[in-house]
């Protein structure tokens, strides 16, 4: 009896959280207060204190998020965001049937090497949204395309995203092995999201202009620094022992800081007259990494160690546990839910990583604990798409001047068929 009133205690705190997210009150306010307040009620505050501690110094979430962001500073200062961009805008240029399905996947691929959607949508938005409006098509569908392609989880596939590294912290999987997990679902998931969109955006579109907006040509060898680190890490895996010295040298795979720091420093050796100026992008990024993303790495740590003190935890284990084949479907939409409310995907992924994958490894052996994070993953990127409180919508509605409401309804259909579709994939993988 004891423990179902803790459970419901918990369950009431948790339930408040979301109400001051809602109300836009700061998340990481939201979930170290209600941290605290867990902890307070088990007689144990300090408990906060020590996951906040744990959490700020722990290498392997640190190292390869702010690192990761560095190397974003890095390229935004020397354009080659938006030097990628222009290359893959060029057959769009010329193949207009393409602009919505290719608009999509221009962002989606962007957001692989800029992982903020935010930052994604700033790099994209200035060069696709003329494009699709000299081709005729309304500010909502060009709204929706660009939050599409930019939200919908791109940065699933890069080594250093939070929610990829959060998965193998907590599962002690390899990062490769998490980004698999995401893989095969994640795309099948995001071919539906961009059928859906290039369906809803037929006779949307008015009669072509004749103008273009002109584009600059594109350094290639600048374009290619974005997308460096995750072709360096894919080549440098040890199954494929494509550098055997490197292969043996990290057998578990090269960490993602060893790429991230040497690549930031290839780009500033190739702009070798800008290197005290870069040097200080990267220490930038670092901090921003550090206060916009591992600070809500943090505040989710002491969120789920008052979950822990009052026993929630192991009720959400036991339940996924039980559920045998609907847990990947509490997985997606659970932090689905949550990314909606809250306008976040990192916070809800993160939280449910960290709250889950220890526990399910012991239970359910670690495949099954990854694809639950990969499925809690892509479910808070899906939501985040569709959350009018998303920084990603609300910029690209300032972009266009789209209220974020109505992009929001728009793309809600492509991301629940995204979710469909996700689950549908991992169902067929898991049953192989």
């Amino acid at each position: 009896m004891l423990m179902d009133w803790q459970l419901a205690i918990a369950v009431t705190v948790g339930f408040g959280a979301l109400v001051l997210v809602w109300r836009g009150v700061d998340v990481r306010l939201v979930l170290i207060g209600a941290g605290i307040v867990l902890t307070s009620l088990r007689g144990e505050p300090q408990r906060v204190l020590d996951a906040f501690l744990r959490t700020m110094g722990d290498g392997n979430i640190v190292g390869p998020i702010c690192s990761a962001m560095g190397y974003a500073f890095v390229l935004r200062a020397v354009g080659a965001d938006r030097a990628m961009v222009e290359l893959l805008a060029i057959p769009l240029r010329r193949l207009r049937w393409l602009l919505v399905p290719g608009g999509c996947i221009v962002g989606f691929v962007v957001n692989m090497a800029i992982t903020s959607q935010t930052a994604a949508a700033a790099a994209v938005g200035p060069i696709l949204v003329p494009i699709l409006h000299n081709a005729g098509y309304s500010r909502l569908t060009s709204a929706v395309v660009l939050v599409v392609g930019c939200s919908t989880g791109g940065n699933l596939f890069n080594p250093g995203e939070p929610d990829i590294v959060t998965i193998a912290a907590a599962s002690g999987a390899p990062i490769h092995h998490a980004i698999a997990a995401v893989s095969m679902p994640h795309l099948v998931g995001f071919a539906c999201a961009v059928g859906v969109t290039t369906l809803l955006s037929l006779g949307d579109q008015r009669v072509l202009s004749t103008q273009s907006p002109p584009l600059t040509r594109p350094s290639f060898l600048r374009a290619m620094l974005a997308p460096l680190p995750i072709i360096l890490l894919l080549v440098l895996l040890p199954q494929w022992r494509v550098v055997p010295a490197i292969a043996d040298l990290y057998p578990s795979g090269v960490p993602v800081t060893h790429v991230m720091v040497p690549c930031a420093v290839l780009a500033i050796v190739f702009h070798w007259r800008r290197a005290s100026e870069l040097t200080r992008h990267f220490f930038d990024g670092l901090g921003y990494g550090f206060t916009a993303v591992i600070s809500i790495i943090i505040a989710a740590a002491c969120f789920l160690e008052g979950l822990r003190a009052m026993g929630a935890i192991e009720h959400l284990v036991a339940l996924l546990s039980n559920a045998s084949n609907a847990a990947p479907v509490l997985a997606l939409f659970v932090t689905m839910g949550l990314a909606v409310i809250s306008g976040s995907g990192t916070a809800p992924s993160v939280t449910f990583s960290k709250a889950v994958l220890p526990t399910m490894v012991s239970v359910a052996g670690l495949d099954r604990a990854v694809e639950l994070g990969a499925l809690g993953a892509i479910g808070a990127s899906l939501g985040r798409t569709m959350s009018p409180l998303a920084a990603v919508v609300i910029f690209s509605a300032q972009l266009t001047d789209v209220p974020p409401r109505q992009i929001v309804r728009r793309t809600a259909a492509a991301m629940l068929a995204a979710s469909v579709g996700a689950l549908v994939a991992s169902f067929l993988l898991s049953s192989n």
